[in-house]
């Protein structure tokens, strides 16, 4: 359990050894009993060391004609291999967005679902200085980027509804025809850039020729066709524009290629001349009379960004367009005490809420939960010091101190990571320990009830394989987060819990 005089026992034996050495005393000092008993205890760390070892050790493609080291989404929790038949959904997936093949077992392999695993090996170099985590992370990314883009598009088989079949070395897709969209933002451009440039600088290109259908509005539509050329408007949601918008940075930063600046341009543009005048807000979809809160943030966060990677004027365009979004979200009646939850949509014209709020723990397809949304709300705290970002975060944080999902939600390992690292923020904020304590026990609970005897965790409480698409890396990260935080180690930093809108 959570004891916060065995952390300050340990700090002041860190800072006392040293006098006793500069004073030259006689007596033997035992360091092992010191450590052994000074040291608060985290049961986090082997559970993040259980993870990445059991997906380095059985959960890569040794499958099919190609051995490709890619990470399978979906196993046996028992076996540690591929899964040989198709387990029920976790509540709020749809079987089309599943990593296969309709109606076949779950044998594909998506990178855009698993971000934070790769995240999560790129920051284990740092802890434990063992290559063996981010070389494999180095050879999935590199072997994907230069085998699986369609030559036609440009596109790669990854996102909401696309994967790569390990046993036939194949594109898949849980609908009847490949579509292409993005799942959540990819920040792993720096590393794809040095990887593989070439097919790297080729996606970007393909966003902008492939998905973006009209290149003087910026019209565009989320679902774009895999192997073809034909992008259509349709549905311009704009966390995608944001998503588009910092691939596109990320690319000109590398490529210094000024179509990608055209690119930024022509869709931000799109998205300046959405906001209503009158109330801020920015319309769902061309057409919509509904505007919300949470996709808007979204872009928001890739706007400010990407402007760090951009030329000025256009930086400033890009910055200006965030820090409008952050005074409109900040004024919305959220209800975190009463409702649990942020305000979502309104009413373009007027303004008026439409009395929809984030909820704790349904997570869906399609919506937010409260701590989905406060950590994009630290995200942009940490980017900009807004207050009002930081009194939503430790209201948010209150609302999770004593929830627990009930019975009847089938809640994700996603939403408890998120949860977790919601009150590490709430307590980085405010140093007020009941929020570490809080994370603590979210912590201990998601071990117990996502693992068990496993070092693969659940896909969700109710099921009993395990399944990228609902979070699990995403609560490892926070339980390496919390494993930090619990032993004050500063001398390496987890990667920042905030890519799941």
């Amino acid at each position: 359990m959570y004891d916060n005089n065995r952390v300050r026992k340990i700090l002041t034996t860190c800072l006392i050894l040293p006098a006793f050495a500069a004073a030259g005393q006689d007596k033997k000092i035992d360091l092992n009993t010191i450590f052994r008993e000074g040291i608060p205890a985290s049961p986090f760390v082997n559970v993040v060391y259980g993870y990445a070892n059991a997906m380095l050790e059985h959960g890569r493609d040794t499958y099919g004609p190609q051995k490709t080291g890619l990470f399978l989404s979906a196993l046996d929790r028992k076996t540690m291999g591929p899964l040989k038949v198709r387990p029920p959904a976790p509540a709020g997936i749809r079987e089309g967005d599943r990593p296969g093949e309709p109606g076949q077992p779950l044998v594909g392999a998506n990178l855009h679902l698993d971000q934070n695993l790769l995240r999560l090996l790129y920051f284990l170099k740092g802890l434990s200085s063992e290559d063996r985590y981010p070389q494999a992370a180095d050879n999935a990314l590199k072997w994907f980027l230069e085998n699986t883009q369609s030559p036609n598009t440009g596109l790669l088989p990854w996102g909401e509804h696309l994967c790569w079949n390990v046993m036939t070395d194949k594109v898949a897709s849980g609908h009847r025809e490949p579509v292409h969209e993005f799942a959540r933002p990819w920040l792993l451009w720096e590393k794809c850039f040095e990887l593989a440039p070439d097919a790297s600088k080729r996606f970007a290109l393909g966003l902008w020729n492939s998905q973006i259908a009209d290149h003087k509005t910026g019209a565009f539509n989320r679902h774009a066709d895999f192997n073809k050329s034909s992008p259509v408007p349709g549905m311009d949601f704009a966390r995608h524009a944001g998503f588009y918008i910092r691939t596109w940075a990320e690319a000109y930063a590398h490529t210094r290629d000024d179509t990608f600046l055209e690119a930024i341009k022509v869709v931000l543009g799109r998205y300046e001349k959405k906001r209503q005048p009158k109330t801020g807000l920015i319309e769902l979809k061309t057409g919509s009379p509904t505007a919300h809160s949470i996709l808007s943030l979204s872009l928001a966060i890739d706007c400010d960004g990407a402007a760090r990677k951009v030329p000025e004027p256009l930086r400033t365009r890009l910055t200006n367009f965030a820090a409008r979004e952050d005074e409109i979200f900040c004024s919305l009646p959220h209800n975190l005490k009463d409702k649990n939850g942020f305000a979502m949509e309104f009413d373009l014209v007027t303004g008026k809420s439409k009395s929809s709020y984030s909820s704790l723990w349904d997570a869906r397809y399609g919506a937010f939960t409260t701590a989905k949304v406060a950590i994009m709300c630290m995200s942009r705290y940490e980017n900009t010091g807004r207050i009002g970002y930081r009194s939503l975060i430790t209201a948010a944080a209150d609302a999770y101190m004593d929830s627990l999902p009930g019975n009847d939600t089938d809640a994700w390992p996603m939403t408890f990571g998120h949860a977790i690292s919601l009150e590490l923020a709430a307590f980085r904020v405010t140093n007020n320990e009941d929020y570490h304590k809080r994370a603590f026990k979210l912590g201990e609970i998601a071990i117990e009830k996502f693992f068990g005897d496993s070092a693969l965790p659940r896909a969700s409480l109710k099921s009993d394989h395990y399944e990228s698409i609902t979070g699990a890396d995403t609560l490892v990260l926070a339980l390496a987060e919390l494993h930090l935080s619990t032993l004050h180690i500063t001398a390496v930093r987890t990667p920042v819990n905030t890519i799941d809108r």
